[in-house]
């Protein structure tokens, strides 16, 4: 696409002779929203330009990126800086994708994986790039508050065609960020960028080729959305039948693009293996998918209909681990009131072992899915005490004195949520011991409800030679606090197993303004400290609240005693974030969603030099 014949002109005297002349040309921006520039975040929000300006704005910085221009790469620490130091003075910064070859989730992964800062979003049919006549990445465009253009180009002059400085002499976006808080006419209003062509040509789509309902998409929907989409399942809405899956076809469709659906957000560096349990979409059922709806969803012959729905009945009595010798459930239902917020919820459950009792498989389900955010299961001396409140978090999770052991979990979607494990393996549970449910109930807003969660054992039919063990690292009460408005807070914490461990799972934990995740190996220099490697294990570009997953690893990750694990996590405190209850607060931890954790959750077992279970240290 061409500029303005204004900027054209323009563009060779703003560069050669510095002129402060500027065209002012700039394209209206078109008064019926569905031909306004719509961008998408990193978690498939959708927003108008306009809709960015904050009362407290006083600029927008639009950066134009891409996943492979080296440039735009080079400039990754700059544009961190530059946000961090005009934040607080109302200039916001975003990273925008153009390029149409990229999507959501590989905006989302970039921005990761480079430690991008700024909030990322995706140009949707390059309307953002055409009103501001962006050609190029890394290409910045500034306007003020009320969307006037005032400088467009280059960040600064250290990279120009086929050269670049050792370190830049002109600050050109700074000091038109200066200009303009001073308010100021920007001096320079242009300065040509330099780097990669902003792609303008879509990958061709191929034709649909009479792909049908039930020949081709049926299966996809069987294997890979049913055992959510389904009566009394945690999906929105149920994905059985024909009419199901065409009325919903439109939903699908972003959801499948932007990788939303099936809910999948891990990566396991390759030199590790494999994740086992992946649900992610494969690229060619995602693109036939795809090409189904774009065909208008035909339906087909409906004679194998019935060889490929999935059961839906979720009978209370089916378990998925199989088999169960025994059940225990809360004491008595417990009142989930219509609407509110509730406090974690603690019920013990007397177990009356003489002996220690070791167990195979377990499986734990909510009474009332629907007001059952997540159950945590523990393990703790027996005792006729109450457990409660947040002495009963400071016990349970070792802030005061570790009384519980954590053994299992139910989170909606996981799949570690009925575990089997593997022959030889298996939990201890000590003698003289109770369980301790606790429970994050979240009223529905639509009915009281009343809920009796329950778990299933299988017991071990022989003493298993490993014993898998579970260990929470945390960042405690006080240890971090989340700025109002942040989009991309840092916290780190480090971990250190006491023994030679293989671990088999991970899981990390945030609340609702969780955005990334990152689990590495750091190698130090024994003498001087120093960091001589770091090494990632897992990588989670995007964190959704909704869907905590446990990472299961097909091969473990052999750890020596004292080896350092180091956790990345990132906040996203500010108004891009669609499940941030209030950007203006300050967040720190706490037990409601509402306030912020970050923990990570291991499986593990020591290796066969190990001697006792003395779990991790910090």
């Amino acid at each position: 696409m061409k500029r303005t014949t204004c900027a054209i002109a323009l563009s060779v005297t703003l560069v050669t002779i510095g002129s402060t002349a500027f065209c002012s040309a700039q394209q209206p921006l078109a008064s019926s929203p569905a031909e306004r520039p719509q961008l998408k975040s990193i978690y498939s929000s959708s927003f108008d330009v306009a809709q960015l300006v904050r009362d407290d704005t006083r600029a927008l910085a639009f950066v134009f990126l891409g996943t492979e221009c080296p440039v735009a790469q080079q400039y990754i620490p700059k544009l961190n800086e530059l946000q961090d130091r005009f934040r607080d003075r109302g200039v916001r910064f975003f990273a925008v994708y153009s390029d149409p070859s990229v999507e959501v989730h590989d905006m989302a992964v970039h921005a990761h994986d480079q430690d991008i800062a700024l909030p990322a979003f995706k140009d949707v049919d390059q309307r953002l790039a055409e009103w501001l006549e962006a050609t190029i990445t890394p290409e910045v465009v500034l306007l003020t508050s009320d969307l006037k253009k005032v400088y467009q180009g280059a960040i600064d002059d250290q990279f120009e065609q086929r050269g670049r400085k050792a370190a830049a002499r002109k600050q050109y976006l700074r000091d038109a960020i200066d200009d303009v808080l001073a308010g100021r006419i920007v001096k320079l209003p242009f300065a040509r960028a330099s780097g990669c062509l902003i792609e303008r040509r879509k990958p061709e789509q191929k034709p649909a080729d009479g792909v049908t309902y039930h020949r081709d998409i049926a299966p996809i929907i069987a294997q890979h959305c049913q055992a959510c989409h389904r009566d009394g399942g945690p999906g929105p809405f149920e994905l059985l039948t024909y009419d199901d899956v065409s009325m919903n076809s439109e939903k699908i469709r972003e959801a499948i693009v932007d990788r939303r659906m099936p809910p999948w957000h891990g990566d396991l560096n390759p030199k590790f293996g494999k994740i086992r349990n992946d649900k992610r979409l494969p690229d060619k059922d995602r693109d036939l998918f795809v090409a189904w709806i774009d065909a208008g969803a035909p339906e087909g012959e409906a004679s194998s209909v019935a060889s490929q729905r999935r059961d839906s009945t979720g009978k209370e009595s089916e378990w998925e681990i199989g088999a169960v010798d025994y059940v225990y459930r809360m004491p008595k239902p417990f009142r989930v009131p219509k609407h509110g917020v509730l406090d974690y919820q603690f019920f013990r459950v007397p177990l009356g072992l003489e002996e220690d009792r070791w167990f195979e498989a377990v499986e734990i389900k909510p009474g009332s899915a629907d007001v059952v955010h997540h159950i945590t299961l523990h393990v703790v001396p027996e005792s006729k005490g109450k457990i409660d409140g947040l002495m009963a978090m400071a016990q349970l999770y070792g802030v005061n004195g570790n009384l519980g052991h954590l053994i299992n979990d139910y989170v909606p979607g996981d799949s570690y949520n009925a575990k089997v494990y593997p022959r030889g393996q298996g939990v201890r549970i000590p003698k003289h011991s109770d369980l301790i449910f606790e429970v994050h109930y979240t009223p529905n807003n639509v009915r009281e409800v009343d809920d009796q969660s329950m778990v299933a054992f299988r017991w071990a039919q022989e003493l298993p030679q490993e014993e898998v063990l579970t260990e929470v690292f945390r960042k405690p009460i006080g240890r971090f606090r989340v700025p109002p408005h942040h989009p991309h807070y840092r916290v780190e914490d480090t971990y250190y197993f006491a023994h030679d461990v293989l671990i088999d799972a991970v899981r990390p934990h945030f609340h609702l303004r969780g955005k990334s995740f990152r689990l590495e190996i750091v190698e130090r220099d024994p003498d001087t400290d120093e960091v001589m490697r770091v090494t990632p294990v897992l990588s989670v570009p995007l964190f959704d609240p909704n869907w905590q997953r446990t990472y299961e690893l097909e091969t473990p990750l052999n750890l020596p005693a004292g080896m350092e694990l180091r956790a990345v996590g990132h906040f996203d405190n500010s108004d891009i974030n669609p499940n941030n209850p209030n950007p203006d607060t300050e967040v720190s931890w706490g037990q409601q969603t509402t306030d912020e954790m970050f923990s990570t959750r291991f499986k593990y077992r020591l290796d066969r030099a190990g001697a006792a279970s003395d779990g991790g240290t910090r």
